[in-house]
């Protein structure tokens, strides 16, 4: 069996997993069969079938239908196949973005802060710095502290979770700012 593991790009990533089914290997908050957010695909039910049968031919059979149709699903992206690592990666990438709870990258607490390297920062016109990070990621800071030394590039960022889903950035090991994702 063929599970494709080439990586896209985060903006890519993130559509394919709002907009296709997904089937997340290992992962335990994915859901069960049963819940509301369905469970185990039906192609995937159709393959662990496969070890019912006592016939060895039949069950030969049955386990090579069931991977075609897997690797087609797969394919055709109607099913997404992602490991632990992956979710980890993704859900890193989007960050400060507001996604709905689907329970499918695990929760947003599971990741409180992230440390990102700095790509460059401007001030905007209404004196709110603007940061671009090494991942692509882009912060604008939404309150009105002072930053003391102008920010560089390379300087290590901490960007953590605050009060009512807010983040705060340190940049350079300064004071931190109040920030919102714009991407």
């Amino acid at each position: 069996m063929h599970i494709s593991t080439r990586r896209a790009a985060p903006g890519l990533l993130i559509a394919g997993l709002l907009t296709t089914a997904l089937l997340i290997a290992g992962l335990p908050s994915a859901g069960t069969a049963g819940s509301p957010r369905g469970g185990r695909a039906p192609v995937l039910v159709a393959l662990t079938q496969c070890r019912t049968l006592s016939d060895t031919a039949a069950r030969l059979a049955c386990f090579d239908r069931s991977v075609a149709a897997l690797e087609q699903a797969e394919a055709n992206r109607t099913i997404v196949i992602i490991d632990q690592q992956q979710v980890r990666e993704t859900r890193r990438a989007v960050f400060g973005i507001a996604l709905p709870e689907t329970g499918l990258l695990g929760k947003a607490e599971d990741l409180p802060q992230i440390e990102a390297v700095l790509a460059g920062a401007s001030v905007d016109d209404s004196g709110h710095w603007r940061f671009q990070l090494t991942d692509g990621a882009r912060w604008i800071q939404t309150d009105d502290n002072v930053i003391a030394r102008r920010p560089r590039a390379k300087d290590a960022v901490v960007i953590k979770r605050a009060a009512l889903g807010s983040f705060r950035m340190s940049v350079g090991g300064q004071p931190a700012v109040k920030v919102r994702r714009l991407n």
